[in-house]
């Protein structure tokens, strides 16, 4: 799953699209962005863990710290 998400700035990007019926399709070219507020409730659709989404917050912080 790895390699259909990656962690930038605060935001968890994940490599495919939403299908009509909700359900994501990895590895489609398109790219789906969630906050890690957002990500906690999608977490079961997108393969998000809590350890990705506790990096993102991480990221977070330490960017509007500056």
């Amino acid at each position: 799953m790895s390699e259909n998400l990656r962690i930038a700035r605060g935001w968890i990007y994940v490599n495919g699209t939403r299908q009509d019926d909700g359900t994501i399709t990895f590895g489609t070219g398109g790219e789906m962005r969630f906050s890690p507020i957002e990500a906690i409730s999608q977490r079961d659709d997108a393969q998000v863990t809590w350890g990705h989404i506790l990096t993102a917050s991480a990221q977070r912080l330490a960017f509007w710290r500056r």
